[in-house]
């Protein structure tokens, strides 16, 4: 069997989608990236307002405390690295999308 011809109007349907989700990746990263930076910066904040208090412990309540700091500093920090990989994620596909209407007919 031979392969068939492309159909101009399935190429050109195709070429819309990839051109789409081009777009949308854009759109997700620049997102991505405020996401990135405000994180980064709420876990600096939240590092130097842990080390602050978080070593003046003279009761058990206060040793509650300074654990709810240092377990809010690594949700943070988890959220902080989480957007980070889905920026590099996002990083990947527009590199593939773009080979991708690089490598298609015009």
């Amino acid at each position: 069997m031979s392969p068939e011809p492309p159909n101009s109007e399935n190429a050109n349907t195709e070429l819309a989608f990839v051109q789409s989700a081009l777009a949308a990746a854009d759109r997700s990263e620049r997102i991505s990236r405020v996401i990135v930076g405000v994180l980064a910066i709420l876990t600096v904040i939240i590092f130097f307002w842990m080390h602050r208090f978080f070593f003046q412990v003279d009761s058990y309540a206060e040793l509650l405390h300074a654990l709810l700091h240092l377990a809010l500093f690594f949700l943070v920090l988890l959220f902080a690295i989480t957007m980070y990989l889905r920026q590099v994620i996002n990083n990947n596909t527009r590199t593939i999308l773009r080979a991708i209407a690089n490598t298609r007919p015009r």
